[in-house]
């Protein structure tokens, strides 16, 4: 259970604490005052990222000292840590677009729901076996089994190297389309919009 925790913590509570913290700022006018401050559109949408990936962390670390406190499980802390990190930013990219992309919190929760019943249901499915293994290269099309993947190989100390690389690469990659083409254009019109 312990790499679903950590999965679940680093990709829906990433998408669904940006997309709240965006609407609020939205709502209280915060945005326009970020535009005006001396630093760059950057450095505001990293400085959300990796609040993001260190509040993964933070659930990582707590959800890693409670299993060893109560069964003395230990997992390979370095590979975990970097596979959250991966995970994180690209589900990071994800809820920018989500929010960004919708009205107001509510809207966002919609299409956080669709994401989550397209995205997230079958790699929950798969970490149950109610999904057959054959099926996890398919699978792996998915950000979230591809950050569940990578997740559960550091906790399980079972690494299929060929999926590991290619999901790293995978998040990776997607990170940075989304972050170059959907989240700094978008969140700039938002700014200037209100």
């Amino acid at each position: 259970m312990a790499p679903l925790v950590i999965f679940i913590d680093t990709a829906v509570m990433s998408v669904l604490l940006l997309g709240a913290s965006h609407h609020l700022e939205k709502q209280d006018g915060t945005i326009r005052t970020m535009m005006v401050m001396p630093v760059s559109l950057g450095q505001i949408i990293t400085a959300k990222t990796v609040a993001s990936m260190f509040l993964a962390m933070e659930s990582a670390v707590i959800t890693s000292l409670a299993v060893f406190l109560i069964h003395r499980i230990t997992f390979n802390y370095a590979s975990l840590f970097l596979f959250i990190a991966i995970s994180g930013a690209a589900h990071a990219a994800i809820g920018f677009v989500l929010s960004l992309n919708s009205r107001d919190f509510s809207s966002m929760l919609g299409l956080l729901a669709a994401y989550m019943f397209i995205f997230t249901v079958p790699s929950i499915l798969f970490s149950f076996q109610i999904i057959n293994a054959r099926y996890e290269w398919l699978l792996m099309i998915s950000p979230s089994h591809s950050a569940n993947h990578l997740i559960a190989s550091a906790v399980m100390e079972e690494y299929k190297p060929g999926l590991v690389i290619t999901g790293c690469l995978y998040l990776v990659f997607l990170a940075a389309v989304l972050f170059k083409f959907a989240v700094f254009p978008k969140f700039r019109d938002n700014a200037v919009r209100g």
